[in-house]
């Protein structure tokens, strides 16, 4: 009986021993596969971002990258072929590439087919921008929770009836882009004996090669996004060179033409035949005359009693009241040359200062800003008759900025207000334009606040939610400044001091543009 007992103790014990090995043996096939799967992975992403990689340096777009990341796709999982869709705004797929033997999505005949299937260039080229009949919502449907689609001897039922003779075998799971379906990934296997085989474990390789390129392509459309927005804001800053430019040649231009107007009016005046003048009348008829009369002993008599005497005393004082005019109208003039001049002056070193100052931050103070913007458009308000106001605080403290981008921005509100005015044009109105300084304590904290305020037409609900929005624009595609880039360059440059801008607006009467700068405090 010990015996027996013994020996039915040693067969549990080996079944034990058995059944343990066979569970660690078990186990450790399993943790070889998940690190094996695990490597792929990481192997793959690394790939993926190679290329996603090579198409940012290659200045591509997203869509570039996709026909890189099918070729990969199908190497990777030793596939015949495969395809990307993407989604179209109706929800339909369109073809974008395809890699190795893919059948056409689309009845074709059998010449054309073979072609295809043939040259996977050729194929990317038919299949690209064609909408198939296959949608987001079956898509949907088939991946269901799993998140991938296993096709044995099976097809969508929106593809063709002759895709299932290269296509036994399918796998097929959607690209997301912010929980939008983007595309979806095609892949393909015959399933021939000496194919490898497509299978359901191939899907949750897929499902992560899928997350993987929807990164890329998020970065990839992130970062053309941000080259874009620097090109824009690039050409923004240039368009407002541009604007301070034009409007100091235009102001020197103004300038030079009421100066040589004055010189031309001097030059009339003083152009006179010498007979003509006053001066040369008196001093070759009337004065030798008195002279003649006073040798004589006569001056007296002769301005007393003689005809043409008696008039001499009036004649002289007529003439010399007319010299003493002559005199002032010429200083008026001369001092009206010399404004211009100075104001020539003034100009060209505000250019030169503007020039030098461009990309340099300093402690600047508003007031002197705001004057130098004002100035460039002077000759501009006084040509149309309109009138600009200022009113600023010059205890306001110093702020750091980049004195020349601010500039800009002052003359992109001033000159947006002349153009609001001018396309008004009511006769009625006597335009003006009113810039303010002034310091206010909002929360405990100091602010510079600058006002530019015009009485035009004001500005529609629908416009001023759009109006500081990276592209819009109101004015015409033959205007100089129609790229929409204006406003929502002024508001960039001001949130970046800490800034901001408030917009004040009523049809018919106006608009009042409010920007707000933080004083630091003194420590």
């Amino acid at each position: 009986m010990e015996l027996f007992l013994l020996i039915l103790l040693s067969v549990i014990l080996a079944v034990i021993i058995v059944i343990l090995r066979t569970k660690l043996i078990i186990l450790s096939r399993i943790s070889a596969s998940l690190v094996k799967g695990v490597t792929k992975e990481r192997g793959a992403t690394a790939d993926i971002l190679r290329l996603s990689r090579r198409v940012v340096a290659s200045q591509s777009r997203e869509k570039e990258f996709l026909p890189y990341f099918i070729k990969y796709t199908v190497r990777s999982l030793k596939a015949n072929g495969g395809a990307i869709l993407l989604c179209g705004e109706d929800n339909y797929f369109s073809g974008c590439a395809v890699s190795g033997t893919f059948p056409p999505l689309k009845e074709v005949s059998q010449q054309i087919e073979s072609q295809l299937l043939a040259h996977d260039k050729k194929h990317t080229e038919f299949i690209r921008g064609f909408k198939t009949k296959f949608t987001v919502k079956e898509l949907e449907s088939l991946c269901g929770s799993k998140g991938f689609a296993f096709f044995d001897g099976e097809a969508p039922e929106s593809f063709p009836e002759n895709y299932l003779k290269e296509a036994p075998l399918s796998l097929m799971t959607p690209i997301k882009l912010e929980d939008k379906i983007y595309g979806c990934i095609i892949v393909t296997s015959k399933g021939d004996f000496d194919s490898q085989h497509l299978s359901r474990n191939d899907g949750v390789y897929m499902i992560r090669l899928a997350e993987i390129a929807s990164l890329c392509i998020e970065v990839i459309k992130a970062f053309r996004k941000r080259q874009e927005y620097e090109k824009q804001l690039q050409v923004a800053r240039e368009e407002g060179m541009t604007q301070v430019s034009s409007g100091i040649i235009h102001n020197i231009g103004n300038a030079i033409t009421i100066a040589k107007l004055t010189v031309n009016g001097l030059i009339e005046k003083f152009n006179v035949e010498p007979e003509n003048r006053p001066e040369n009348l008196m001093l070759t008829t009337i004065i030798p005359r008195m002279e003649k009369e006073l040798e004589k002993g006569n001056l007296d008599n002769f301005l007393k009693d003689d005809p043409q005497g008696k008039e001499y005393l009036a004649v002289m004082k007529e003439l010399l009241a007319h010299l003493e005019q002559e005199v002032d109208e010429s200083a008026l003039m001369l001092k009206s040359m010399s404004d211009k001049l100075f104001h020539i002056s003034e100009i060209i070193e505000l250019q030169q200062r503007f020039v030098g100052e461009l990309g340099t931050e300093n402690m600047i103070r508003l007031n002197k800003v705001i004057e130098s913007s004002v100035k460039i458009f002077d000759e501009s308000f006084n040509k149309r008759g309109y009138k600009i106001f200022t009113n600023l605080e010059e205890d306001i403290p110093e702020i750091l900025v980049d004195a020349s981008m601010l500039t800009q921005v002052f003359i992109n509100f001033i000159k947006n207000a002349i153009e609001a005015m001018e396309s008004e044009k009511d006769e009625k109105k006597k335009y003006a334009l009113t810039i303010n300084l002034k310091s206010e304590v909002r929360d405990e904290k100091n602010y510079a606040v600058i006002t530019i305020n015009d009485n035009g037409p004001g500005i529609t609900d629908e416009v001023k939610a759009k109006m500081f929005n990276f592209g819009f624009s109101t004015k015409t595609e033959d205007n100089s400044s129609s790229r929409g880039i204006g406003l929502h360059f002024c508001m960039d440059y001001v949130k970046k001091y800490g800034g901001d801008i408030d917009v004040e607006t009523k049809l018919g009467e106006g608009t009042t543009f409010k920007i707000s700068f933080p004083i630091a405090e003194k420590f």
